[in-house]
């Protein structure tokens, strides 16, 4: 019996969270306590911060751009907002820094959107331009941690209610806010149509500019989520907060069915990227795997989530373009 296309596609789509079963399997036959609420809850709060810098690469990939500096954004947004709470403005009120770090990290975002979306330049050397500015920015101004950071600021990443931390609940959040962003407004559907064809969507109206512009501001926006994040989790904010993070941000992405060739993926196939992402590094803490081998396996998963892309579009392809040829000849 073959299976509708639709389903075809659907599992293409969603392949992750079989991945995800299947490896949640394995631990939880091999670790005493994985399989337990406790730990599950554990895995989503770690991974909450990688989260949104997933999420921020994902919207740039559906554009069919890449940005290598969303974990630098991340990092220098709170930095930026910890030294001016509490070395150039500590009068001022807590709750600000959860305000100004989103609002530093959209700016951020902004000045890659304004050189890529603007002025038309490689997304790739701009984002690298900006990776390096951000990350020798954040040493510039503090070589070292904050350690005294004003409590309004741990809250998101470090309190929870009850069993559930508030890093969860964010998560969830702005993935529901993402969704409805990216498949129910005219903005998702031109940050697909850009990302799956710029010519023919400047041709039907789209300022494909001005979608680049606000697709990577959103994106800074998010990494400014994750250093807020961030923030709550180490419970102070060292210089080198989310360094090497955006590698996993990549793999998160892709492996969650978002293609490198833009105009495809969900934000629900994303946050399942979060999750394995989280799955396989809670069971390598677990094991008390050598550092050193969990950056191999980071690579390793990096690698893997590169070839599922591949053998994802090929799948695509396969399964739409029958579909495609009858649709040619019956205009014909």
């Amino acid at each position: 019996m073959k299976i509708p296309e639709k389903l075809q596609l659907t599992l293409v789509e969603y392949l992750i969270w079989v991945i995800i079963i299947i490896t949640f399997i394995i631990f939880s036959l091999t670790i005493p306590r994985y399989f337990t609420l406790k730990n599950i809850l554990f895995i989503l709060y770690v991974a909450a911060p990688l989260g949104f810098l997933v999420f921020g690469e994902s919207v740039a990939l559906l554009t069919g751009n890449m940005d290598l500096s969303l974990a630098q954004n991340a990092g220098l947004s709170a930095m930026l907002v910890g030294v001016i709470l509490v070395d150039w403005a500590p009068w001022l009120p807590g709750w600000f820094g959860i305000v100004l770090i989103v609002l530093v990290g959209a700016l951020l975002g902004a000045i890659n959107g304004f050189f890529i979306g603007k002025l038309d330049i490689n997304p790739f050397l701009i984002t690298l331009s900006t990776f390096l500015m951000f990350d020798w920015a954040t040493y510039y101004l503090r070589r070292g941690a904050i350690v005294n950071v004003p409590k309004a600021l741990l809250v998101a990443g470090g309190g929870r209610i009850g069993l559930i931390y508030n890093a969860i609940l964010i998560l969830l959040g702005i993935t529901v806010f993402l969704y409805i962003l990216l498949e129910h407004t005219r903005f998702g559907n031109a940050i697909r149509s850009t990302g799956g064809n710029p010519q023919a969507s400047a041709m039907l109206g789209i300022n494909v500019g001005i979608v680049n512009f606000w697709t990577f501001t959103l994106g800074g926006a998010l990494a400014g989520v994750s250093g807020l994040l961030y923030i709550g989790y180490l419970k102070c904010i060292p210089s080198t907060i989310a360094d090497g993070a955006i590698f996993l941000a990549f793999a998160g992405a892709i492996i969650g069915g978002v293609s490198l060739k833009g105009g495809r993926g969900s934000i629900i196939g994303a946050l399942g990227g979060v999750i394995l992402i989280g799955v396989i590094d809670a069971g390598c803490t677990m094991t008390a795997i050598d550092p050193a081998l969990r950056g191999i396996l980071n690579g390793f998963v990096l690698l893997i989530a590169i070839l599922i892309n591949r053998s994802r579009d090929s799948l695509r392809d396969h399964i739409l373009m029958p579909k495609i040829r009858t649709e040619v000849r019956i205009k014909k």
